[in-house]
């Protein structure tokens, strides 16, 4: 997959397969991605490729292809590939590889390879049914006749992120106040509640003794240069991560009480590391991208009437994103945390 969400939401599936067979499991991903599965004690082998490879606009140019099928990792013969989401790389891996079987989603052009083919089509009729994005990939599985019941994504988070994150907290929190992380960005800014209400919601906090941990992609350091001075001065703490890597991400997650968000990476890495997680939903379908139905986990959104015809890019107003105050953000994640 070509998305931090999109991966960890892969996760039951192969945590599945690990526990149901007990075979060898091997997981190619893209190297900014690898770090989902450093402590992961359900993949055995981890084979790292090069991010162009799933740039699917445009495929990634034939020589590519060819030099990552000859890397030792992939020298070994495989009962069977199971693909997320096709693309020609993958197409070419399997008709490279010969696994025994091979099952996937894809597109009618490349449905040809798959042994047990799950089309695109038959996958956007699940995800209008309101069923996880967890359990429509995990029907890839079922296709190869696994009996794969529902779960929420696992992240195992390495002892060495662990300390790191304790040490690193240690410095910025000198008053060791509960933590609450407060996550602004997201991968597309119709998304995004404004920063604004995030930094009030920060403020607010602080008020009842929290201490803000905001935290940062590598990508939104527009958003850093615009909220780091009012973080400073409410004695808040700011975290720009340098790459898309999750491990020491996912650990900082960890030590805080909640996660306030958007439908974005970080929501996923909260919930799936075990934080209380608060996403507030936009235009996107919580039902289908909010697989965390724990008690501890909630997602608030509008159900404005645009909403339901929203073409995304042409939205003038976000009304189901700026109609949210931040008293009403205040008040869930105050519920939501647990008592001291």
């Amino acid at each position: 997959m070509n998305a931090l969400g999109d991966v960890i939401t892969t996760l039951p599936s192969i945590h599945f397969l690990k526990r149901s067979d007990r075979h060898n499991v091997d997981v190619c991903v893209k190297a900014d991605f690898t770090e989902i599965f450093l402590a992961d004690p359900y993949v055995d082998r981890l084979i790292s490729a090069p991010n162009s490879w799933f740039d699917i606009q445009p495929p990634s140019p034939c020589d590519q292809i060819e030099e990552i099928t000859v890397l030792p990792e992939f020298r070994t013969h495989y009962d069977v590939i199971i693909d997320s989401m096709c693309i020609p790389q993958t197409v070419k891996l399997i008709e490279l590889l010969k696994p025994h079987a091979a099952t996937g989603i894809g597109f009618d052009s490349f449905l040809h390879v798959y042994d047990h083919p799950v089309t695109i089509e038959l996958w956007k009729s699940w995800s209008e049914e309101m069923r996880t994005v967890c359990d429509c990939f995990a029907d890839v599985v079922r296709a190869w006749h696994k009996d794969y019941t529902e779960s929420v994504p696992v992240l195992y988070v390495s002892l060495l992120s662990q300390r790191w994150a304790v040490e690193w907290l240690a410095n910025k929190n000198s008053r060791q106040l509960p933590l609450v992380a407060l996550n602004p960005g997201a991968g597309y800014q119709l998304k995004c509640w404004p920063l604004s209400r995030y930094l009030e919601l920060g403020e607010m906090l602080t008020t009842k003794g929290y201490c803000p941990l905001f935290i940062f992609g590598p990508n939104e350091s527009a958003l850093v240069s615009q909220a780091s001075q009012q973080i400073t001065d409410m004695n808040g703490i700011c975290y720009s991560s340098p790459n898309s890597r999750v491990q020491n991400v996912a650990a900082l997650l960890q030590q805080c009480l909640l996660t306030v968000c958007n439908d974005c990476g970080i929501m996923h890495i909260s919930a799936a590391v075990g934080t209380r997680t608060l996403a507030i939903y936009g235009p996107s379908i919580s039902k289908l991208w909010f697989p965390y139905h724990q008690d501890w986990n909630q997602v608030l959104e509008l159900d404005v009437e645009c909403r339901r015809r929203c073409s995304h890019d042409q939205c003038a107003d976000h009304k189901c994103l700026s109609d949210i105050s931040t008293l009403e953000v205040l008040v869930r994640a105050l519920r939501m945390l647990p008592k001291c």
